[in-house]
């Protein structure tokens, strides 16, 4: 079987590879084969970058426009920028995972001035890629012009487009200051990859398991100096690679994908309905479960330093609000072992009464904690909204759950008009072919259950937790026996819904693909 292919793209104007110093750069990360030589390689490229600075006449006071039109008079062949810098940490850490590993400058192909030049590179590469990576510089909290231009060439050729549909994609950006608009960059960008029918993961749990990589560099050849910006771009390069893995498997799934949605605000029972008619289009084609926690009671999480309460098996509830009118303690065995979960709100213009968006969000802390419930789940976010709603749902429900160390797919929007919704068609064919990613996420998730070991712990970056020291070896002793829990209950359920159907049975698995959607889905 081939190797999932990533495509690492260097979204900035001062690239400094270019022509044979990609290939180059690709040899040289091929051949490197710790952390320590990394740094090592990346701080004397991030030096010598800054020595091609000082050598166009940076440190002579020479204007920028001199000084870049020297640098492009260079090979190519040495240094990396800023932005290069962390995207090589990403690619590094992607191939030691079993990706093959590619690379793309978007400034050799969409110039200052905005000439494009050899455009079928830059498809050829996009169409050959199973993932991409970009990494690029944060402007005024935004994605810089490069990554835009790449999505209106995207955009504007049809059969790229369609090829770019359930790839994978993955960000790094890089910002002038520790908290200089890196996430929101991110987010932005996540966006617009998603508005491409893209699927998207952030990074590890090794390191954050948020949105990508975060870089501060705030001058020429400084970015080498930010050990925690490279960890988050080397975990947004396993991140990639490990979904990849999944999605590339192609083991064959026996029985039907199972949903979980979770309606979470709602009025005049429009998301229930709307919830209804897709349980029962698709009732053939998956396990359909229905939470509505619109008239349930839920305590506020108290951010409690003991999160979770205890550690044990994922059946075990774990939280420790245990109140008898709170419902989560009684809704936990509902909420795991699906392979999509559908959240669910309608936003109309007003507030939305009744609401529980934020406070059941708010109570999953315990869900992530224990080393992540819903890692490697497809999320599908469904919103109905009226005309001139203002709250973004959509985006908050995709950052949040994101975080679960989830795979996000399109948030499906519904326009809503006297409480009905207009675009029922394209709602159902969007959902349709999330349910046919799930699928295939899930059958990859149980396949590589039998091939490692290795489950994902929840790392606690800026959380000091509160234990009594002489007993962290229990501790340990017991999350190795949860993690062992976990992994047999994935191998037991891999032996039910992946061995081979008889011929006298076995449940078929539907054909999940779709036309192209009748109108595009835009993210408000």
């Amino acid at each position: 079987m081939s190797l999932p292919r990533i495509l690492g793209i260097a979204a900035s104007l001062r690239n400094a590879r270019r022509g044979a110093g990609k290939r180059d750069l690709l040899s040289q990360l091929y051949s490197i084969t710790t952390k320590e030589e990394l740094f090592a390689y990346l701080s004397s490229e991030s030096q010598k970058n800054l020595g091609n600075y000082n050598t166009a006449g940076q440190g002579e006071g020479k204007d920028s426009d001199e000084i870049d039109h020297t640098l492009h008079k260079n090979r190519g062949d040495a240094g990396l920028s800023n932005s290069e810098v962390t995207l090589s940490a990403a690619l590094w850490a992607a191939q030691r995972e079993g990706a093959e590993i590619e690379h793309l400058s978007l400034a050799e192909h969409f110039t200052a001035s905005g000439r494009l030049r050899h455009p079928e590179i830059v498809r050829r590469k996009l169409l050959e890629a199973d993932g991409i990576i970009v990494s690029g510089p944060v402007y005024f909290g935004d994605r810089g012009s490069l990554s835009e231009s790449l999505i209106q060439f995207i955009v504007g050729d049809p059969v790229l487009t369609a090829a770019m549909r359930g790839r994978l994609y993955a960000g790094i950006a890089v910002g002038a200051k520790r908290n200089g608009g890196q996430e929101t960059t991110l987010i932005y960008q996540m966006l617009d990859m998603l508005n491409l029918g893209m699927l998207t993961v952030g990074n590890d749990s090794e390191t954050t398991a948020q949105y990508g990589g975060t870089g501060h560099a705030g001058d020429v050849g400084s970015m080498h100096k930010d050990s925690y910006g490279l960890d988050t771009s080397m975990g947004t390069g396993r991140r990639m690679a490990r979904v990849l893995k999944l999605f590339t498997a192609k083991p064959v799934l026996i029985d039907l994908p199972k949903t979980l949605f979770l309606i979470l605000q709602d009025a005049n029972e429009i998301g229930a309905r709307t919830v209804d008619r897709l349980v029962t289009l698709f009732g053939r084609s998956q396990h359909s479960s229905v939470i509505n926690l619109t008239g349930r009671h839920i305590n506020r999480c108290i951010a409690c330093d003991t999160c979770p309460s205890q550690i044990g098996p994922d059946e075990d509830y774990r939280c420790i609000i245990s109140s008898k009118d709170d419902c989560m303690k009684e809704l936990h065995q509902k909420l795991l072992y699906h392979d999509m979960i559908v959240p669910v709100g309608v936003s109309l213009q007003g507030a939305v009464a009744g609401s529980k968006y934020q406070l059941f969000v708010e109570r999953t802390r315990y869900l992530r904690r224990c080393d992540y419930i819903w890692g490697d789940i497809m999320v599908a976010p469904l919103v109905l909204e009226e005309q001139g709603d203002f709250r973004s749902l959509p985006i908050r429900m995709m950052t949040s759950f994101l975080r679960h160390h989830t795979v996000m797919a399109k948030p499906m929007i519904g326009y809503l008009r006297d409480n009905e919704v207009t675009n029922m068609q394209l709602l159902e064919e969007s959902y349709l072919l999330s349910l046919g990613f799930a699928a295939r996420l899930a059958a990859g998730r149980l396949a590589l259950a039998r091939e490692s070991t290795a489950l994902r712990q929840y790392n606690p970056i800026g959380y000091s937790l509160t234990f009594d020291k002489d007993m962290a070896d229990e501790r340990n002793r017991r999350q190795a026996a949860a993690g062992a829990a976990r992994r047999h209950r994935l191998l037991t359920e891999a032996e039910k819904r992946l061995e081979a159907p008889s011929a006298a049975g076995g449940v078929p698995i539907p054909d999940f693909t779709v036309n192209s959607p009748s109108e595009k889905l835009e993210i408000n």
